[in-house]
């Protein structure tokens, strides 16, 4: 039997020893195979071998599923930081299941076993589990188009019906009309009321609302611009472009909305006498008071703690935008107002009915109101 570590050593009381073991996989039939490495006195001496063992782990072996993905995650320069994120995390969790296969013996029954271990542990919820294997898909399709492989283990292996992890319990999906009015109210005077108006009215992003700039306002046609977005990530926030096509958008304004932004011109130029040489420059709406960008986790903060204070049910940046299209959606009179909303949202129409449908049973209600006055 050929054998090859998968994790990293794990320190364990046995009674009155001291046991370190190491999860591994047999590379001939792709089993799991954990491997005792010994039994110490004590848990300081059980710690040190199981740094030593650490210390002299080999690199990950050419032609295997570990080396492949790791291959392919560092090779991907036309992706954002955010996403390069998310393919990083899903490397140990591919590695774990499938890392020491050789490419040669993977198979289909490996990969969905693999899928089924993950929604089946309880750590991962259904979107992380799609990421690991949406990126172990795509690994192994590259490797396809290189020769590597005959064709993907990975293609046919669907997501898994259950995953165990319990759904966490959410906040508020949606605000009320009149809830929605006591934010507005609440926000009227804070320095970053457009934003939270612009979240909670036309449903912009987070990563939208705080890219915006001045050159995206036109005045005299009364729209606002979007493409560009600053994300978070692990070092703060990185700058990238529109999430799609689709949310490269221009969306009209209402007056109040114009007004609105006018108030925040005013207050970013009194911020930028006051900040006097420290002031950063730059041409964003939403600022901190020195000119810089706003982090998103200090948008949530903000967003979090007005909330509290006013009371209402909690809500995330996202819900803002859930909430802005819970009502476009069920205030909409025509399938060319859905249309309109889903352009304004940066949505495709499909995905605004597939996603927003619970706000649909009030227009049908519209509908068999005016049915009935015929």
């Amino acid at each position: 039997m050929s054998w090859k570590a998968t994790g990293q050593p794990t320190v364990r009381q046995q009674r009155d020893k001291w046991v370190v073991r190491v999860d591994g996989i047999d590379t001939t039939t792709g089993k799991h195979r954990p491997r005792q490495l010994g039994t110490f006195a004590s848990q300081r001496s059980a710690l040190a071998a199981a740094r030593g063992v650490r210390a002299n782990d080999a690199t990950t072996e050419r032609g295997t599923v570990g080396w492949l993905v790791r291959r392919y995650v560092a090779g991907r320069t036309d992706i954002t930081e955010k996403a390069r994120e998310q393919y990083a995390w899903a490397i140990p969790h591919i590695e774990a299941g499938l890392g020491a296969i050789p490419l040669s013996r993977l198979d289909r029954d490996d990969v969905a076993e693999w899928v089924e271990k993950l929604a089946a542990g309880g750590r991962l919820s259904r979107r992380s589990v799609q990421i690991c294997r949406n990126v172990l898909r795509a690994a192994l399709s590259e490797a396809v188009d290189e020769g590597l492989i005959a064709r993907s283990p990975a293609a046919r292996v669907g997501l898994p019906r259950t995953v165990a992890k319990p759904v966490n319990v959410k906040d508020a999906v949606a605000w009320s009309e009149d809830e929605v009015d006591l934010f507005l109210e609440a926000t009227s005077t804070h320095r970053w009321a457009i934003a939270f108006r612009l979240g909670v009215l036309y449903g912009l992003r987070r990563s939208e609302v705080l890219a915006l700039r001045w050159d995206d306002v036109d005045l005299d046609k009364q729209t606002l611009r979007i493409d560009e977005s600053l994300v978070a990530v692990s070092g703060g926030a990185a700058w990238g472009d529109a999430k799609n096509e689709r949310s490269r958008r221009i969306i009209p304004l209402d007056d109040a909305t114009l007004r609105c932004l006018a108030r925040r011109r005013a207050d970013q130029a009194a911020e930028r006498l006051a900040a006097g040489p420290a002031w950063e420059g730059g041409n964003l709406i939403v600022t901190t008071r020195q000119g810089g960008i706003v982090l998103p986790r200090s948008y949530d903060r903000a967003l979090e703690r007005i909330v509290k204070n006013t009371g209402l049910p909690r809500l995330t940046s996202h819900g803002l935008r859930h909430t802005a299209a819970t009502h476009m959606v069920s205030n909409a009179g025509d399938v060319g107002e859905l249309r309109a909303i889903a352009d304004i949202l940066g949505h495709s129409p499909e995905m605004l009915l597939n996603t927003y449908s619970h706000a649909l049973p009030r227009s049908q209600s519209a509908v068999v109101a005016r049915l009935e006055r015929n």
